[in-house]
């Protein structure tokens, strides 16, 4: 299985939202579309082409901290290993070891969530819109990440180390670090992203076939779907 599948199933199991790939080093935003590509959502464009307009809100963080299993974290300041990391100048790391191929180390202390509040609406103003495909899927909810740390193994047996002074560190993990970190490995990471901010997560959309009202894509199955009722009355496609 790919990294960005993986990713994928992690971002499912862990807040049931689709992976923003490549996570964080992206340009997503509400109102995208485009198809699902490989298990990953692909962008096309943004439905502003189609002269349709929604109504955004910002819902309250949370976060998301994911090991798989079989990682191992193990914290060290001034080469001794401690609990926490203080906030002290003097050298430390974190050492991260993960047992199997395709392992995440994931910590985003701040995800925010921006949504659309008018799903159904601009479901119904695409539903008549000249050119929309049924395949587009839309992004109607945005994970963004403040100072994540993502890193994942390529093969099994691997081990990372993130070194700095303590001070430093200790921002990274309250997701407020901006630089002066050094990742080193024994093997090459899958993905490594150290202290960025950006989306990390899409929640996505669809028109049904037959009906036109829209369908919340959950992001293990396409097919798994939450109607809203547009409150307009749509013919059927046949």
């Amino acid at each position: 299985m790919g990294t960005a599948r993986k990713f994928n199933q992690v971002l499912h199991s862990e807040l049931d939202v689709h992976a923003a790939w490549m996570p964080v080093t992206n340009t997503f935003a509400l109102g995208d579309y485009g198809v699902i590509s490989d298990g990953v959502f692909v962008k096309m464009g943004n439905i502003a082409e189609y002269g349709v307009t929604f109504a955004p809100a910002t819902g309250a963080p949370t976060k998301l901290r994911f090991r798989s299993d079989g990682t191992r974290v193990t914290r060290f300041l001034a080469g001794a290993e401690v609990p926490n990391i203080p906030q002290v100048d003097l050298e430390a790391s974190i050492r991260i070891e993960f047992s199997t191929k395709d392992s995440f180390y994931i910590d985003a202390p701040v995800l925010t969530v921006q949504s659309m509040e008018d799903v159904a609406r601009v479901g119904a103003a695409l539903r008549k819109a000249e050119g929309w495909r049924r395949k587009y899927r839309v992004v109607f909810s945005t994970y963004a990440g403040q100072g994540c740390t993502i890193i994942s193994s390529r093969e099994a047996n691997s081990a990372f180390e993130l070194s700095a002074t303590a001070d430093v560190l200790h921002l990274l993990e309250l997701g407020k670090a901006q630089g002066g970190i050094t990742l080193s490995g024994e093997r090459a990471a899958g993905l490594e992203v150290i202290g960025a901010s950006g989306v990390v997560g899409l929640r996505l959309f669809k028109l049904r076939l037959f009906t036109g009202s829209t369908d919340v894509l959950r992001a293990d199955s396409t097919d798994d779907q939450v109607e809203f009722d547009t409150g307009v009355d749509l013919e059927d496609d046949v």
